[in-house]
């Protein structure tokens, strides 16, 4: 796969698309959960929504790493990506 593709579409654009999404979903439920009796479940079930894109993550930067080994990258750009979705991942798995 070509480098552009795997860094810019699957890690920056739907690693983000995902997380946010993700995000915002444990975050409603966590107000939605507050509001209700028996909210023992909604922290859990917050987490685990939150959680749900490190898979996701840790292959697109697989992929990108991967991609970055191809012989026609430049070295320059190849450590550039390598450094760069390695930073993303690890604040999207942080975030």
């Amino acid at each position: 796969m070509p480098l552009s593709i795997a860094f810019w579409s699957f890690a920056i654009f739907w690693g983000a698309l995902l997380n946010l999404a993700t995000t915002i979903a444990s975050l409603a439920l966590l107000v939605i959960g507050n509001g209700s009796a028996p909210a023992s479940w909604a922290a859990p079930m917050a987490v685990t929504l939150h959680l749900l894109p490190i898979p996701y993550a840790i292959v697109a930067f697989v992929g990108v790493w991967r991609s970055a080994a191809n012989p026609e990258v430049p070295s320059t750009q190849k450590l550039m990506v390598r450094c760069t979705v390695a930073i993303w991942t690890a604040g999207m798995i942080l975030i």
